[in-house]
């Protein structure tokens, strides 16, 4: 901080005056120093130009502005909600159209694979009872011929023994 001028009382029967306006003019003088640094400093700052970058900034402010006019003249910003909603279920037809179509086409596969699988457990139980059948048929054919054997061909047989 820069010290303030003192008076100067070398002279004993000075005028309190003039010492005063001593005192004065020292302070003024200081001033002005002050206010010729601070001059000197504010013609020393280097003020950038900017003139490139507002030119930058002036153009993507007009490509914003032309984007912003192409979206206010979109019509589906000045809809209702009504017209919204229509827009989304008339955009959402199509989708569900092909949901409807694809649970179609897994309900007909479910039902022929159910029915494929009847007709193979069906296919097993006829064959299980044509399996019992044939079982039956063998055991009352070798029955058959032992009785045969036994009343037919047993007296034949004894016959020529």
């Amino acid at each position: 901080m820069t010290k303030l001028p003192t008076v100067k009382e070398s002279e004993p029967n000075a005028d309190p005056a003039a010492l005063a306006f001593e005192a004065l003019r020292e302070e003024v003088a200081l001033l002005r120093r002050a206010i010729a640094g601070l001059a000197a400093e504010r013609a020393a700052i280097e003020i950038p130009d900017y003139s490139e970058t507002l030119g930058e900034l002036q153009q993507a402010a007009l490509h914003s502005a032309k984007s912003l006019k192409v979206l206010e003249e979109l019509p589906i910003l000045n809809a209702s909600i009504w017209d919204w909603a229509r827009a989304i279920e008339k955009e959402g037809e199509p989708v569900r159209r092909n949901d409807r179509l694809a649970l179609t086409n897994i309900h007909d596969q479910l039902r022929q694979v159910a029915s494929e699988m009847s007709a193979r457990l069906r296919s097993g139980r006829e064959a299980d009872v044509q399996r019992q059948w044939l079982l039956w048929t063998f055991a009352g054919g070798v029955l058959a011929g032992v009785l045969m054997w036994a009343t037919c061909l047993g007296p034949i047989v004894r016959a020529i023994l």
